[in-house]
């Protein structure tokens, strides 16, 4: 296993590495293509449901490796198969406790509370305000949580202090 370091220098990239071990079956998927190439099925036979915003996590997170899986018969097509890219990380971060605890509180959100925010994010989103610091004031949230919110949700895509909508992207 080759080992290479995250650099993490911004306190909102670690929400989605926190996230990963969130559940269970998240956890069993970066485990297990922290060891070896899976292609979606094979992770779906595995692990069932949960699946595939385990793959979009690591994929937010930036640590997923993706590459072509040729076929051992000339009839069938080829697989995408997943592997992480990342064994350890390097942060450097300095943070306010109180920014942290606003980081880990977007983190362990309930699922409910969590959309009603994203609600309103996208709501003003929809408005033309995708400015953190618009939709911060609009909304009367902190603008470290509307990052924190936007870089956790699958529905939401953060660039630099733009939130926009998420691309449906294939895996």
């Amino acid at each position: 296993m080759v080992r290479r370091a995250k650099l993490v220098n911004d306190a909102v990239e670690l929400v989605p590495v926190l996230q990963l071990f969130s559940t269970e079956t998240y956890r069993k998927v970066y485990e297990t293509l922290l060891n070896e190439w899976k292609t979606y099925d094979e992770l779906k036979q595995l692990y069932g449901d949960g699946v595939d915003e385990a793959l979009k996590i690591l994929k937010n997170a930036g640590m997923l490796e993706v590459k072509w899986r040729m076929p051992s018969e000339p009839v069938s097509k080829p697989e995408k198969e997943y592997h992480v890219s990342y064994t350890h990380l390097s942060i450097n971060v300095y943070i306010s406790l109180k920014d942290l605890n606003t980081i880990l509180n977007a983190i362990f959100m309930a699922e409910d509370e969590e959309s009603e925010i994203v609600g309103k994010i996208v709501e003003q989103i929809a408005k033309g305000r995708m400015s953190v610091q618009h939709i911060s004031r609009e909304t009367g949230m902190d603008s470290l949580f509307i990052r924190a919110i936007a870089k956790k949700s699958l529905k939401l895509s953060l660039k630099g202090q733009l939130v926009e909508m998420a691309k449906e992207d294939e895996l």
